[in-house]
């Protein structure tokens, strides 16, 4: 303990105590260094810190200013540890990524790569989608970055996403297959053609599914034998498998699973479906991750789009 930490809990135990070999015996010290401490400091300031001839002791009004000071000082030093602390415990930990949007995973994967191939000192860490809510999981730590349905708040700087182009995948044994195309149309004939199909969900984003739902009704098309499963790109794997099935996908992801020419692509008109999507970090977050953040909204905005 420093000469000035000592002097604190000195005076501190002057209020409780009535000798200074009291103090000395609270404070697990002898009480010739104890006596020393008091006088060492009153010479040094040329003032009487402690009453002695009181009974009991008390502190005199230079001791009561000193230990209102020196507080001040404690808590400074304390909080200016604790600020290090976390800074170091930052830097010795990943920026964690949170994204809710299982469509957006590809997009991120890729713009997380290049910023690391020119960051290679930084550690990313993306995971698995906040349960809490976005302030909470940003205010205490647990995320760095959150990529989910904007959340509005004073201390959260917020980028909002374009929505990607959603499509209906359709493979040779589903009418209306075109070998010699990639997209067809988004028309009457085309979704007639699929309005019985077997639908392939993702399991866990069930606020999606339902939206899904309704805007299917509302194009007649009634999928059957639902089966959901963890991520878009299985979703579609297996469908490319199964007779008379689909599924919500998108360009990316149908190119980075599928093989060429082996299936369709009928694009869904962002007015009909879309993904309201915001970035967003802490205004006080690290340069590091305001930086990474900067990085990935303007990627992803150009990937999107």
């Amino acid at each position: 303990m420093s000469k000035q930490r000592t002097l604190l809990s000195i005076l501190q135990a002057v209020t409780y105590s009535t000798t200074i070999s009291e103090i000395a015996d609270r404070l697990y010290l002898s009480q010739p260094y104890v006596s020393r401490i008091l006088k060492d400091e009153e010479a040094k300031y040329d003032v009487t810190l402690v009453d002695r001839k009181a009974k009991p002791i008390a502190l005199t009004k230079f001791g009561s200013s000193v230990l209102t000071n020196l507080k001040k000082i404690a808590s400074a030093e304390d909080s200016l540890t604790t600020s290090l602390e976390n800074l170091k415990s930052q830097q010795a930990r990943p920026i964690r990524i949170s994204n809710s949007n299982p469509f957006l995973t590809d997009y991120l994967a890729t713009a997380i790569a290049d910023y690391v191939e020119q960051h290679p000192d930084t550690v990313i860490e993306l995971t698995r989608p906040a349960e809490r809510n976005v302030a909470n999981n940003l205010n205490e730590g647990a995320i760095d970055i959150v990529i989910d349905q904007r959340w509005n708040a004073a201390n959260i700087l917020i980028a909002d996403l374009p929505s990607p182009v959603y499509y209906l995948p359709l493979f040779a044994q589903c009418r209306p297959f075109n070998p010699d195309v990639l997209t067809l149309p988004f028309e009457k004939n085309t979704l007639t053609g699929i309005s019985h199909c077997r639908y392939v969900g993702l399991s866990g984003h069930s606020e999606f599914q339902a939206y899904v739902d309704s805007l299917f009704k509302r194009v007649g098309i009634q999928p059957r034998n639902k089966l959901f499963l963890p991520t878009p790109a299985s979703a579609l794997q297996t469908v490319a498998k199964l007779p008379n099935a689909t599924t919500i996908t998108t360009r990316k992801i149908a190119a980075l699973n599928l093989p060429a020419h082996q299936y369709n692509l009928i694009p869904l008109p962002t007015n009909f479906i879309r993904t309201d999507t915001s970035i967003m970090c802490l205004q006080t977050a690290s340069a590091a991750v305001q930086g990474l953040t900067a990085f990935l909204t303007a990627e992803l905005t150009r990937s999107i789009q």
